[in-house]
């Protein structure tokens, strides 16, 4: 039971670590643009800042692991199955047939 659920926690952090970091990125590029013309420099530092300040913060974050539990426990749709592999078909050309030809006399 608990070597599920470690791997559904962590991926329950990285999304709200993700969570995080959008929200933050887009905030902060709204805020920069009402102050003055933005720069590729300044978006990506933005972006490398947001993302380390929501790692900090998704570490410190609680997961209602009951919750991840019952989820868990559902049973998967059609489209939430991992597709099967199909077996590609490989198509032989036919072998030529190898016609008569004709003798004409030319003399």
């Amino acid at each position: 039971m608990k070597d599920k659920l470690k791997p559904l926690v962590k991926e329950a952090k990285k999304a709200a670590q993700k969570a995080i970091q959008l929200s933050l990125v887009t905030q902060l590029k709204e805020i920069t643009a009402r102050f003055g013309e933005g720069s590729k420099k300044l978006d990506k530092q933005i972006e490398k800042e947001a993302k380390k300040l929501a790692k900090k913060f998704a570490k410190d974050i609680k997961v209602n692991k009951a919750a991840l539990i019952k989820v868990d426990d559902k049973p998967k749709t059609v489209a939430e199955a991992p597709k099967a592999k199909t077996a590609k078909i490989k198509t032989v050309a036919a072998p030529a047939v190898k016609r008569p030809v004709a003798k004409t006399n030319i003399l």
